[in-house]
């Protein structure tokens, strides 16, 4: 018995120190090694540094809804970075050889709006719409081009069929397509 109870506390610790919830651990085992050892591969990392970039085809409008949103630091109500396709389904990407973090899936969205999107996918409609956005960043020759170029493909069918292998799979994992309960006029 002490010795379960010494194994539950250092995954508790574990978790802390990783800053992730202990109910998201994912405990392996070696056979080889008779160890049980911690799997944090399915842990999220930061990236909000990609807001700027990000907004500049976005112009301070919520991916979802065209709301506005604000994407200064220090902002009291500050847009979140979101996981089109969501950062849940990362292994059956992995498997797929897409990158779940990569750019070609991250848009800005309202805190709200964000909130009630959750680790669901979005209807359809919006995949057209991140398509587009991809195609304007690899036109206007920004830095974020190439990077997208190389984690979706070379050609625009290329890129289109990435994409929607990419949606199908996730969407396969979801139960239903999600819309936001607000959207306004588009203006891009």
């Amino acid at each position: 018995m002490e010795q379960e109870v010494d194994a539950r506390w250092n995954l508790v610790e574990t978790a802390w120190n990783l800053q992730i919830n202990p109910n998201l651990l994912e405990v392996k085992h070696d056979s080889l090694k008779q160890e049980l050892f911690v799997d944090s591969f399915m842990r999220r990392i930061d990236i909000t540094s990609v807001r700027d970039a990000l907004n500049g085809y976005q112009k301070g409008k919520c991916f979802y809804s065209y709301q506005d949103i604000f994407v200064n630091k220090g902002s009291e109500n500050i847009c979140e970075v979101d996981h089109f396709l969501p950062h849940l389904n990362k292994k059956a990407h992995i498997a797929e050889e897409a990158n779940i973090n990569g750019i070609w899936n991250l848009v800005l969205a309202d805190p709200k709006i964000n909130g009630d999107k959750s680790a669901r996918v979005p209807h359809r409609r919006y995949l057209e719409r991140l398509y587009n956005r991809n195609e304007f960043y690899i036109e206007s020759k920004h830095p974020l081009a190439e990077t997208i170029i190389n984690q979706t493909g070379k050609t625009k069918e290329k890129r289109r069929i990435f994409l929607q292998a990419q949606y199908n799979l996730a969407l396969s994992s979801s139960i239903h397509e999600w819309e936001p309960w607000i959207e306004l006029p588009g203006n891009f």
